[in-house]
């Protein structure tokens, strides 16, 4: 865009012009660095059998998120149940007995009101905002991580999950969309603002899908980036998200 001030006197006239330049797009490199993030991507596909009661091995994540996402929708409270009790088992896969504790609380505190009123959101709407996942109250679901988490099951390919490990790009990098995020010194509180925020990062995650990586989904995007952040190179992750 450009921009042009004009100031006047008797004897002469100035111009000044001004150019507003677009960011800059990412290079080759860059696009490549996220394509082989994306592939080294290795959170465990942890998933647990509450009719068997035993954990499933050997599953491929694409395997997980279709039993995952199948329960939530499912309409059934039970197996409603069962889904939000795996995004949990899932969440936590990396903190060792931390997921049974959490899953055992929820599945302990959950009334069956709650469990009706989930089923009926998840089972009717395809992509329930964050607040509207926030307000049924459910045990272990009060902040973005987690719910998000819940949302990015129902719709991987536009959602993707939004917590600490992904802010920490807004640490190196304050002029992200990660901006709009406002976190209190522990967690990231459900909000109608962090709520239209999260929108935001998912809409942008698919702006860098359509343009650079169109076989991918949403959460493929934010997944090669939570590698770059795991492996440590934060940096790197901000720059793809701030060139992008």
């Amino acid at each position: 865009m450009v921009f042009c001030k004009l100031r006047w006197s008797s004897k002469s006239c100035i111009v000044r012009i001004g150019v507003r330049r677009p960011a800059m797009p990412l290079s080759t490199s860059q696009v490549h660095q996220l394509s082989t993030a994306i592939a080294g991507y290795a959170f465990p596909s942890a998933y647990f059998d509450y009719v068997a009661n035993i954990p499933v091995v050997g599953l491929t994540m694409p395997q997980v998120e279709s039993r995952i996402r199948s329960d939530l929708i499912s309409g059934a409270p039970s197996l409603t149940k069962d889904g939000l009790s795996n995004v949990l088992y899932w969440g936590f896969a990396q903190m060792g007995g931390l997921a049974s504790v959490r899953v055992d609380r929820f599945r302990t505190q959950i009334s069956q009101p709650q469990l009706q009123a989930a089923s009926q959101l998840l089972s009717g709407t395809p992509r329930p905002a964050l607040h509207a996942i926030a307000s049924l109250r459910l045990p272990q679901f009060s902040g973005v991580s987690f719910v998000s988490k819940v949302r990015m099951f129902l719709d991987p390919t536009r959602s993707a999950t939004l917590d600490q490990q992904i802010m920490k790009i807004h640490g190196v990098r304050a002029t992200t969309v990660l901006a709009a995020v406002r976190r209190s010194k522990t967690s990231i509180p459900v909000s109608a603002a962090n709520s239209a925020a999260y929108e935001a990062w998912c809409d942008r995650l698919d702006y860098i899908r359509s343009t650079y990586l169109p076989a991918f989904r949403v959460v493929d995007i934010e997944r090669g980036l939570f590698h770059l952040i795991q492996a440590g190179h934060v940096n790197s992750a901000a720059d793809l998200l701030a060139d992008a």
